[in-house]
């Protein structure tokens, strides 16, 4: 069958999203998942409430409320409401509503969260990218000072940024909002970070944070992210969410987690120990970068990144091989971290093939 007549002329040129790889019994270190896993309380919800799937979710509201809660805890403000919150089934389905929204161009920076740029391919809008300094940092001045950013509708900024893991600093994001434009905080790895833009929520309307409960809270198999903004744009937003997008149970793992932020916060610190630790092997025989998340961004050179994947693959142990990147010098790994027992096997295989 000739499909061509039928497509989108511009779908055959998306690239599928490619998730890091899984294979039984392997350390996978590729996915910035969270490998201590959820709370005992998210097991039993889920075990409880899973005879109850028959029905349509219908806890978004107390979801919400709860989120409401621990955001307002993190700044000592009580500053968000329900009102400003809207649900999605993980960060990437927030990102497609966001487009589905507001009119483009976007811009964003190179490297960066794939999903921005892919996602306005699959509407054919205008996705702009402005690549980052030889350090993989923000340069502010070089960023708005570009004629593609003057064109832009919406700005998406990923702090900390995946997959380099640094951030931009706060007072170049409030440059950036003081521009007539929609800007977009993806703050997948806030946890790790401890840093935020909420708090400016009450001061620009023009402010979206995005944040997910896959990282940090250990659920990204059941896909629970969340967006946070001035209530009339979660008013649009919410007229292009499809009905039912947060599964039930994902709910009722969202509103345990919430219940045991201190079993969270328990790991997260775990897993920032551990980035340390593993940053200070790698360091010595290859090139890294400052990581505020749960993965390190490394130069494997003078390896491939191929080389280094397999090398790692041979020993059960999966990483996430990005290779050479447009416009800079390397080879280039992300590098999940894992549990205790993970870092270590991790690190006598690196001390002893490297």
């Amino acid at each position: 069958m000739e499909y061509s007549k039928f497509l989108k002329t511009w779908i055959s040129d998306v690239s599928p999203y490619i998730p890091g790889k899984m294979s039984e019994n392997f350390i996978k270190l590729a996915s910035n998942e969270n490998d201590y896993g959820p709370s005992k309380k998210v097991i039993n919800a889920i075990k409880d409430k899973s005879g109850e799937v028959f029905r349509y979710p219908y806890k978004d509201e107390s979801v919400k409320e709860k989120i409401s809660k621990y955001c307002n805890s993190s700044t000592g403000k009580n500053l968000i409401g329900k009102e400003n919150i809207i649900l999605g089934n993980g960060s990437d389905e927030l990102i497609e509503l966001l487009i589905k929204t507001f009119r483009s161009p976007y811009i964003g920076f190179y490297p960066s969260f794939v999903e921005y740029k892919r996602v306005a391919k699959i509407f054919n809008e205008i996705y702009y990218e402005i690549p980052l300094n030889d350090y993989f940092c923000l340069d502010c001045g070089k960023f708005i000072n570009n004629k593609k950013f003057e064109k832009a509708k919406v700005v998406f900024l990923c702090s900390p940024n995946n997959p380099t893991g640094g951030i931009i600093e706060r007072k170049d994001i409030e440059k950036i909002l003081n521009f007539d434009k929609i800007v977009v905080v993806d703050e997948a790895y806030y946890e790790f970070s401890n840093l935020t833009c909420v708090d400016l929520i009450d001061n620009y309307e023009n402010l979206i944070v995005l944040r997910t409960m896959a990282k940090a809270f250990g659920i990204a198999g059941l896909r629970m992210g969340y967006g946070i903004a001035n209530k009339e744009i979660i008013k649009f937003l919410h007229n292009v969410k499809p009905p039912f997008n947060v599964n039930y149970l994902a709910q009722e793992a969202a509103l345990a987690s919430l219940d045991d932020n201190d079993f969270m916060k328990q790991n997260v610190e775990k897993i920032i120990k551990g980035r340390e630790i593993l940053s200070k092997i790698l360091s010595k025989k290859f090139k890294i970068f400052n990581s505020l998340t749960n993965f390190i961004f490394v130069d494997v050179s003078p390896y491939t990144a191929k080389e280094f994947f397999e090398a790692l693959y041979k020993k059960k142990i999966i990483v996430r091989p990005f290779g050479k990147l447009d416009g800079f010098k390397g080879e280039y790994v992300r590098v999940t971290v894992g549990t205790e027992d993970e870092n270590k096997i991790l690190i006598e295989v690196i001390e002893n093939t490297f």
